[in-house]
Order: C-alpha cells, then sequence, then structure tokens
C-alpha cells in the first residue's frame, strides 16, 4: 500500500494540539492511518506552513439561497428576514445554480468536507449528484394551520423521495420541523416517522422574543 506523510508547524488531531515533530500518515486516498513522532518517518514527508486539522463541517447551511447573498440587510429583525427571505426566492433557476456552485466551492476551498443543509426545493439537488462534500439533507417542512399540514407534508415527502435517490454514503437525508412556532401538533405527527431515529435539526431560540 503506498502511503503519504505530512507534516506542519501544528497539528491538530480534533482533541489536541501537537507540534511539528510530529507527522500526519494516510493512504493515498486519503484515509488516516496514524500519526507518529519524525524521527521515526522514512521516506518523503509533504511539509506545509500552518496547521494540520480534520475537515470543518457546516452545521448549519441554506445552500439553495446562496443567491440571497449580501441582498438582504442585516439587523432588522427575524420577521423582515423571514419576509425577505420568502419575497426574493424567485430568481432565473441558472443564476441560482451558478450562486450554488460558487457557495460549495467556497466551502471546499475553506476547508469543510461536510455539510448539514436546510433544503426547501430542489435547487440544489444536480450540484448535490457531484459529490463534492458530503450532505446530510434536511428537507425542511412548516406550516402553523393543521388544514395546510397534510399537503405541506406531502409536497416535502416528494422532495424527499428524490434527494433519496442520491447515494447514501455522501448524502444522508431526514425530514426536518421549521421551527417550534411553525409546525402545528398534525404536521409534526406527519414527520415523526421521518426524522424518528435520525439526526434532525430544527430553527430554534433565534430572537429574544422567541425566548421570552
Amino acid at each position: 500500500m503506498i502511503y503519504r506523510k505530512f507534516k506542519a508547524d501544528y497539528l491538530f488531531t480534533g482533541h489536541r494540539m501537537l507540534d511539528h515533530n510530529q507527522v500526519l500518515v494516510s493512504t493515498e486516498d486519503g484515509i488516516i492511518q496514524d500519526i507518529i513522532p519524525s524521527a521515526e518517518v522514512t521516506g518523503q514527508v509533504e511539509t506545509f506552513t500552518g496547521i494540520l486539522c480534520p475537515g470543518f463541517i457546516n452545521c448549519h447551511c441554506h445552500l439553495e439561497l446562496s443567491h440571497l447573498r449580501g441582498l438582504i440587510p442585516e439587523h432588522t429583525g427575524l420577521t423582515e428576514f423571514v419576509f425577505k427571505v420568502v419575497t426574493q426566492r424567485h430568481f432565473r433557476e441558472e443564476e441560482i445554480y451558478q450562486a450554488i456552485i460558487r457557495a460549495e466551492d467556497e466551502m471546499l476551498v475553506n476547508g469543510i468536507v461536510a455539510v448539514g443543509d436546510i433544503c426547501n426545493n430542489l435547487s440544489s439537488f444536480k450540484q448535490k449528484q457531484k459529490q463534492m462534500l458530503a450532505y446530510y439533507n434536511f428537507i425542511e417542512v412548516s406550516g402553523w394551520l393543521p388544514q395546510i399540514a397534510t399537503a405541506r407534508f406531502e409536497k416535502s415527502k416528494l422532495y424527499y423521495d428524490v434527494f433519496a435517490e442520491l447515494p447514501v454514503h455522501t448524502c444522508f437525508l431526514a425530514m426536518a420541523p421549521h421551527a417550534p412556532y411553525s409546525v402545528s401538533d398534525k404536521l409534526w405527527h406527519l414527520l415523526g416517522a421521518y426524522f424518528q431515529d435520525k439526526t434532525t435539526t430544527i430553527h430554534n431560540q433565534e430572537t429574544a422574543a422567541e425566548d421570552e
């Protein structure tokens, strides 16, 4: 088996920081094998300035909204923010897709290897088929009126079924309630079977008013 060996000014294991006297050993395709003292290493070592560390995880992303970057004023409050997101989502499909590509490229450049992504539509599906990053796709559902619960659930279930076609080793999947204040009891009951025993996510305690 062919191995690669790396060292840098510092080596962060995910638990503690090691100095430049340690070397990281991996297989040719990037699977970490060991960390060993520099004095015990033979053969070529790839040396870098800075810190070697595990890849970062973007725990909460809205990749499909990348085209809105810089368009929504800051510090206007949650209600105004949500209104802007809803009313400014309607861009040309190609424009949205190109923004998604740029956003994913930016994550890759910054060392992100896995993403928890909130999905309200299929805009990001095409890019995720390329398997550039590992994604946990959270199909987000909302609707505080009980009478619309079934319709909202069925629409989101269609998205869920499409995302389920992605390779399971790079794209995990669960339903996700939007927030405590935006999901009726009836809708919550419909969602339950799709995030039971899975990781899911929920927007919670985002404002002082919500805390109160």
